[in-house]
């Protein structure tokens, strides 16, 4: 299954976008999508995605199959990369005429609240179930339910460990769809070192422990720092718990603790806002010539709206809203008792910074205008050469 999205308009547009990053110089890292290798295996919002609606090629999505609904949960609502990936599911699902309900647990901690929402959708009678793990080790309980009711599991954005007692891995977990976190930071924190003239103090602040994302992206970023001679990494195992608030109190003690800091990484970009808060706050400058370099990854509107303005310095796209959009494809395969023929799926990433917010700027306007897991009402020109874009990198 590929996408159904108007290649006349996207191919233009895609052209022009082409020629915009190409002008605005080689210092930002592409990733691409080639396959890696295989991957090891409340409250919140609701909503539903279905029936008519102005699809992505401008024409009217056919109506959806009442008895097709494929259920995703995503960590919060509060970070764009999820709202990112739940639109691309809510886009795939109009375009394929089927359901999708969308739901978040509050907070990126919250493991319980996450199994109890796979659990009730299972109950509800989804045909798939797609789900963001808060946690690599604590959710097998709702792959195993899933797996218990013939439901296909898709896994998006952060392996879940499978359960000792699982004799076939694939059974339980058929598809994971993600980036290469690893490859990701590490290209992030290469262009920050260059940036440097490689040497400089370094902080670099974890995410949520227990999730692989943020131990692949923390790895990323040691193993850039091990390359350079010069860079010397202050702190590394700080945890803002992927939050803004977090960040900022962890922050603060940086700035008090540190005469002298370059640059701090962060494992997401609420962190980083977190941290250029705190040391406004704190009297220290961040961004311009002389200021301090403050990086994410997600590339968060508010990120995005940052880097412009001159303070964050880069974000780190992981094209998350083909991360949503492929899931459905692959759950709709899985449904439909088609083989898999890739089971580890890797989307592109890119290095967003001063040279090239101007083509992801709007992307984030749209997204942050968009309540998560309502039907998408209208597909801008732009998005739709977005997601081109992204698909052709």
């Amino acid at each position: 299954m590929r996408r159904k999205v108007s290649k006349a308009v996207a191919a233009m547009l895609v052209a022009a976008m082409a020629m915009s990053m190409a002008a605005c110089g080689s210092n930002n890292t592409e990733g691409n999508a080639d396959n890696a290798g295989d991957a090891p295996g409340t409250e919140g919002a609701a909503s539903a995605a279905a029936g008519e609606d102005t699809a992505a090629d401008g024409e009217t999505a056919p109506a959806a199959d009442s008895d097709t609904n494929i259920g995703i949960v995503v960590k919060t609502a509060e970070n764009a990369h999820f709202q990112d990936i739940a639109y691309g599911a809510v886009l795939a699902g109009q375009e394929n005429g089927v359901k999708v309900t969308v739901q978040n647990t509050t907070t990126e901690s919250d493991v319980a609240g996450q199994i109890t929402m796979c659990e009730d959708l299972i109950s509800a009678g989804v045909k798939a179930l797609i789900l963001t793990a808060n946690d690599s080790d604590g959710v097998s309980t709702a792959v195993e339910a899933a797996h218990d009711a013939n439901v296909p599991f898709v896994t998006v954005d952060t392996v879940i460990n499978p359960d000792s007692n699982w004799e076939n891995v694939a059974d339980y977990m058929p598809v994971y769809i993600g980036v290469d976190h690893t490859e990701m930071a590490y290209n992030l924190a290469k262009q920050v070192f260059d940036s440097m003239d490689g040497k400089g103090n370094v902080i670099i602040l974890q995410g949520v422990m227990a999730a692989s994302s943020s131990q692949e992206r923390t790895a990323g970023f040691k193993k850039a720092a091990e390359e350079y001679e010069g860079i010397t990494v202050l702190e590394s195992e700080q945890s803002g718990e992927y939050s803004m608030d977090k960040a900022y109190e962890v922050a603060k003690d940086f700035a008090t603790k540190y005469d002298d800091i370059d640059a701090v990484l962060c494992c997401n970009d609420l962190m980083g806002l977190g941290v250029v808060n705190a040391f406004k706050d704190n009297g220290l400058t961040v961004g311009g010539e002389d200021g301090i370099k403050v990086v994410g990854i997600d590339g968060n509107y508010l990120a995005l709206q940052s880097i412009e303005a001159g303070e964050m310095y880069a974000s780190a796209y992981d094209w998350s809203i083909l991360q949503g959009y492929y899931a459905v494809e692959q759950a709709l395969a899985l449904i439909n008792g088609e083989t898999i023929e890739n089971d580890n799926i890797m989307t592109p990433y890119t290095v967003i910074d001063s040279a090239n917010i101007s083509d992801y700027i709007e992307h984030g306007a749209e997204l942050d205008a968009w309540k998560m897991g309502t039907e998408i009402t209208e597909v801008s020109d732009y998005m739709k050469g977005f997601v081109e874009m992204g698909e052709g990198l």
